[in-house]
């Protein structure tokens, strides 16, 4: 079970006590209790403190600027129980529709470990932007008011009675152009592609291949987590089942928001 901790805003720990750590492939629409849904990114960390070990899931809500930290309970478990604690966590994360995927810090030296936990907003969480503030033109503060333009003198007419301006209009011939603005109209419309029509067959093998592609890349992903699947009994065919149908359906709402 994982709680989310509103007082929580960063973790302030040094990159060599994290012991794993995951991140969204993409961003989901989650929704928050209190907050309306919109673009999010997903992360899972495991880091150590005296007593144990700490796991905990991090959601970024891009509209809202917001960053959730939801904490396992117990939050701190002794070593031993790690794995299992690991695998809630995933469980948790991906039941929101996210595909998580292994940074493998594991694999890193420590400079390289430290440029990425120092990239991540889980250390130090979001840093909020100064906004900028309207420049002002005069000493006093005041914005400057744009002056009002002087009315143009009105021409005396030529003798006769008659302006100028109307003269030169009426000396300057009018042409109509009539086939050269169709032309260019022909042109603009041709210009511009209507849309292309996918037929439906066409889509449901789109859909029906990236389902089987996104599957592969997380049966592919669990494979590689050692430690993991090697700790599991070989599922039943129901089971297997089962499961294919709810990866399915979390699928399915990936590809919906798309």
């Amino acid at each position: 079970m994982f709680i989310w901790d509103e007082s929580i805003h960063g973790i302030d720990v040094p990159a060599d006590k994290v012991v794993h750590l995951f991140r969204s492939m993409r961003e989901v629409q989650l929704a928050l209790p209190g907050i309306s849904a919109q673009q999010a990114s997903a992360y899972l960390c495991q880091y150590k403190q005296p007593d144990g070990i700490v796991t905990v899931a991090a959601f970024h809500l891009h509209k809202s600027g917001l960053l959730a930290y939801y904490f396992s309970d117990p939050r701190v478990v002794p070593e031993q129980e790690m794995a299992d604690m690991l695998d809630q966590g995933l469980n948790f994360v991906e039941s929101m529709g996210f595909l998580l995927t292994d940074q493998d810090i594991h694999l890193m030296d420590q400079a390289d470990l430290q440029n990425l936990w120092e990239s991540l907003p889980l250390k130090a969480g979001l840093v909020e932007e100064p906004s900028t503030a309207p420049v002002q033109t005069e000493a006093s503060g005041a914005v400057a008011a744009e002056k009002p333009e002087k009315p143009k003198k009105a021409e005396k007419p030529a003798p006769g009675g008659t302006n100028r301006s109307t003269v030169a209009a009426k000396q300057k011939p009018v042409v109509e152009t009539t086939a050269s603005s169709e032309s260019v109209t022909k042109k603009s419309s041709y210009d511009k592609p209507g849309p292309e029509k996918v037929p439906a067959a066409a889509e449901e093998n789109t859909t029906s291949e990236n389902v089987d592609d996104l599957l592969a890349v997380v049966e592919a992903m669990r494979a590689k987590s050692t430690g993991l699947r090697a700790r599991m009994t070989v599922p039943s065919p129901e089971e297997m089942k089962l499961r294919k149908e709810q990866l399915r359906e979390t699928v399915g709402r990936i590809l919906a928001t798309l």
